[in-house]
């Protein structure tokens, strides 16, 4: 990955071709991403169930996707169980006050 400056495009590789993203100040986080992709198009490859780069592609961004439900759903669930239990403090405080 290359960058001149904070606002500069970043050359990454995925899939085997090169694309310019704009880095957006954050050139780091780009590169964690773009290793965290490919590592799954690494994973991808080695379980042998893509033929095509198509096929490839669209089975990452499905087990991309599949990551991102069950972190939204951790973190609902987790909003959820915190909620809970402020709502469960504050009932304690308030009855102790009284």
């Amino acid at each position: 990955m290359h960058s001149n400056n904070l606002h500069d495009t970043v050359t990454i590789r995925i899939f085997g071709q090169e694309y310019k993203v704009k880095a957006g100040g954050n050139e780091e986080h780009i590169q964690s991403l773009t290793r965290y992709v490919n590592k799954k198009v690494f994973d991808v490859q080695q379980q042998g169930f893509a033929v095509s780069t198509m096929e490839l592609a669209a089975i990452v961004m499905l087990d991309l996707a599949d990551e991102v439900a069950k972190a939204q759903s951790d973190l609902r669930e987790y909003k959820e169980s915190i909620s809970g239990k402020v709502d469960q403090l504050i009932s304690t405080i308030d009855s102790g006050s009284e």
